[in-house]
């Protein structure tokens, strides 16, 4: 899959809506959200300022998107360090479950900390 936010700030809905359209139609086994990482040629874009990241918060809206577009049997992670939030599980078995935590998620934490969060990693 790719990073979370590859789209780029403001463009959620038609990210979302190609890539769910793409893994629907291709009947991927397994989809595993990664980051952006500072060696890949889109972090270049971010510094060069020719792209604008989304927030974690909007990075966390694109996962449930995606989660509720998903059409296919597929299992779904966000696991690993570098993920702000860990979602896991099988659809469409667990999507309502993987979509009320992340419903909480959002809910409940600040940007600011989720932002702080994936800057103090420091195997990135």
């Amino acid at each position: 899959m790719p990073a979370s936010g590859t789209f780029g700030s403001g463009h959620m809905e038609e990210g979302v809506k190609n890539t769910a359209e793409v893994f629907n139609k291709l009947h991927p086994k397994i989809i595993v959200s990664s980051m952006l990482y500072p060696s890949s040629e889109l972090y270049q874009e971010i510094q060069d300022g020719n792209w604008t990241e989304e927030t974690e918060i909007e990075k966390l809206y694109e996962l449930r998107t995606l989660i509720e577009k998903l059409s296919i049997d597929i299992y779904f992670a966000t696991i690993g360090a570098s993920n702000c939030v860990n979602v896991e599980g099988h659809l469409p078995k667990d999507r309502k479950k993987m979509i009320k935590w992340l419903d909480e998620v959002i809910g409940f934490v600040d940007e600011k900390e989720l932002r702080r969060y994936r800057e103090n990693l420091r195997h990135l």
